[in-house]
This record gives C-alpha cells, sequence and structure tokens, in this order.
C-alpha cells in the first residue's frame, strides 16, 4: 500500500500560503536585482529610514530645482538669440544712410529704407519669440504676443507724418506715441504686461531675473526709427523729409548701442543661471551619492536570494502537485 496520508484541507491551505509568502519574497527580490536598490527600506534600515527619507526628499528638491534652472537657462539663451537677430545689420544701415543723405543720392537711401523694412520685421518677430510656450518679451503676460504687427506701426507712423504741418510737431507727436505711457505704442503696438516675468528661484532664497520686455525705451528707440525711415522714404512731400531721414539713421545706430546694455543684462542673470545648473548637478550627484550607500543592494547578494526563492517555490510547486494528484482510489491501492 502507499505510504502518503490522504491530505487534509489545512495542509493544504499552509503549502498555499507558504507558497504565497515565498512568490511575495522572490519579486522583491527582482525588484532588487533590476533596481540595484533595497525594496523595503522601513524594514531592512529600521530607525535610519527617516535619514534615507530625509535624503530623498533633498535630492527631489535639489532635482526640481535643478529643472526649473534649466528651463530659465534656456529661456535666457533663446533672448539672447532674439535680442542679437532684432539688431543684426541695423547699425550698418544707419550709417549707409546718413552717408547717403550727406550725398544725396535717393536711390542708396531707398536700399536702405528697404533695408530698414525687412529689418523690422525681423525686429518684431524677434521680440515675439516664445519658447516652450512662453513668449519671452511679454513681461508677466507670458501667455501673449509681445508687439503687434509690422503693418499696425507703419500704419501709425504714417498717420503721424500725414497730420503733422511741420517737423518739430512730427517728432513731438513721435515722442508722444512712443514714450508716453498713453501713447499710441503702449495701446496698440505693445501688447504684454506691465510687470516683469516671474524670477527664478536658482537656489534657497536666491532669485534671478532675466528677462527683457519689448516695451524697454530701447526697443522703442529701434522701431521708431525703423519705422520712420520706411515712411520717410514713402514721399517727398513730407515736412522736412531729410530731417526725419537724418534722425532715423542716428536714431538706428544709437538704439543698437543701447540693446548692447539689455543683452549685457541678460547676459549677467543667463551667468549665474549656468553657475547655478551646475551646483546643483554637482549637489544632487553628492546626495544621490549618499543615498545609494545607505539604499543599495548587493547584486550578487539579490540574485543569490532570488535563485533561492525560485528553487524554494519549484520545490513547492512540485509537493503541490502530488499533493492535488492524490485521490481515496491511490489511496487504498
Amino acid at each position: 500500500m502507499n505510504s502518503y496520508g490522504f491530505p487534509s484541507l489545512l495542509q493544504y491551505s499552509r503549502l498555499n500560503t507558504s507558497i504565497a509568502d515565498t512568490k511575495a519574497k522572490a519579486e522583491t527580490a527582482r525588484i532588487e536585482v533590476v533596481t540595484g536598490r533595497i525594496a523595503d527600506l522601513a524594514a531592512e534600515l529600521g530607525g535610519s529610514v527617516g535619514d534615507a527619507q530625509l535624503l530623498r526628499k533633498a535630492i527631489s528638491d535639489v532635482e526640481l530645482m535643478g529643472a526649473s534652472a534649466q528651463r530659465a537657462l534656456g529661456r535666457a539663451q533663446i533672448a539672447q538669440v532674439a535680442l542679437s537677430r532684432s539688431t543684426e545689420g541695423v547699425e550698418v544701415t544707419g550709417t549707409n544712410l546718413l552717408s547717403a543723405i550727406g550725398r544725396n543720392d535717393e536711390q542708396s537711401i531707398g536700399i536702405a529704407a528697404t533695408q530698414a523694412e525687412l529689418q523690422l520685421d525681423a525686429a518684431i518677430s524677434s521680440f515675439n519669440t516664445r519658447y516652450e510656450g512662453r513668449s519671452l518679451f511679454s513681461g508677466d503676460a507670458t501667455n501673449t504676443l509681445g508687439l503687434a504687427d509690422k503693418e499696425t506701426l507703419l500704419t501709425d507712423i504714417r498717420a503721424i507724418f500725414a497730420a503733422a504741418p511741420d517737423a518739430a510737431t512730427r517728432e513731438a507727436q513721435l515722442d508722444t506715441y512712443f514714450n508716453d505711457p498713453a501713447g499710441g505704442f503702449e495701446t496698440n503696438i505693445y501688447l504684454g504686461g506691465d510687470g516683469n516675468a516671474p524670477r527664478t528661484e536658482i537656489s534657497d532664497g536666491e532669485l534671478v531675473e532675466y528677462s527683457a520686455k519689448a516695451n524697454e525705451q530701447p526697443v522703442k528707440d529701434l522701431l521708431r526709427s525703423l519705422s520712420t525711415l520706411v515712411i520717410a522714404d514713402e514721399s517727398d512731400a513730407w515736412p522736412d523729409r531729410e530731417d526725419a531721414l537724418t534722425k532715423a539713421g542716428a536714431g538706428m545706430i544709437a538704439a543698437s548701442e543701447d540693446m548692447v546694455e539689455v543683452r549685457a543684462r541678460v547676459g549677467a542673470a543667463e551667468e549665474r543661471m549656468v553657475s547655478a545648473v551646475s551646483r546643483l548637478e554637482a549637489e544632487a550627484t553628492a546626495l544621490g551619492a549618499t543615498y545609494n550607500e545607505r539604499t543599495a543592494r548587493d547584486p550578487y547578494e539579490a540574485a543569490s536570494m532570488l535563485q533561492q526563492l525560485e528553487s524554494q517555490l519549484e520545490a513547492s510547486y512540485l509537493v503541490t502537485s502530488r499533493i492535488s494528484q492524490l485521490s481515496f482510489v491511490n489511496y487504498v491501492r
């Protein structure tokens, strides 16, 4: 007669419980083999688990700040490119214009005006630059463009030229349009917000402001000079047209120089952010190394444990299979 005893429900249940427990431990071991890290920190580290959790939070905080600084650095870098593009060739055009006026060379004046219109297009496009869905020159209204289109500006300047009886009136009206807070530039052309873009925190309590706005004085002077040249070239009938052309040429040169100061301001903030990103990356690396020392699982130990548990599972499944095949007929055979 077979020596097996008839299995009881209790024995079968205990075996299943043991298998479930072994499976759970095997899954934990698999996770540790893959991640190289202790799966159950509380059970493994005991009272030191709090220190590990604080380290993990510190790493997360540094990584978040680093990511924020990296995004801000990207915005500053793109803003620098846009600022450079906004004045590209403008100083040369202004110099050529003044030379052409001195020679009374209408053809060269016309060429300068054509170049100025192209540069006006490029400048407005530059100040409407967006990065990661944010307008870079709209101040705190980051969801709107910085400036209206070129034709809107030229239409307004053309109306000023047409209405002014003399050069003094025209210049006074241009001053009001571009420099008065209630003037046409602020109401019709600048579309951004009154405040500056939000500052970025690059370390605990250290905030950096990196933005420029499309209604800053150098920007307005640049757009004024370019648009004035374009409109002044349209008609010989404007009062004292030569004076308007001369002021436009001199203004283009001066505005190009003033824009260098804006670029320098953004560049200074950019340098601070480059340093902050490097510092935060180094800090995250150091914290990560400490965290790994405390929470790492030896890969050979984890693999050995997994192999042992899998062997136990195979043995348990074999026993279960044999038990499940027992019957009263087998028992009495």
